[in-house]
């Protein structure tokens, strides 16, 4: 989990600045945090889905094989 604060809004995207050190910036598209806004503290957490990667996965490349047949 990383702490970090919503610094700016701009062209559709929430920049984050962490609390790590170094501070590092995050962009994050802002219609999928319409809650969220300038100067709000937030906590950030990304975890691993191992199943749904590897339904991602299969997904992705059944997308591949169709586009293989696709006459240009």
């Amino acid at each position: 989990m990383v702490m970090a604060i919503i610094d700016r809004i701009e062209d559709g995207v929430m920049v984050l600045h962490t609390h790590t050190d170094p501070p590092r910036e995050i962009h994050l598209p802002r219609d999928l945090f319409y809650r969220f806004d300038e100067g709000d503290v937030v906590r950030v957490v990304v975890e691993m889905d191992e199943k749904g990667g590897e339904e991602m996965k299969k997904e992705i490349e059944e997308m591949r094989e169709r586009l293989k047949w696709v006459e240009l």
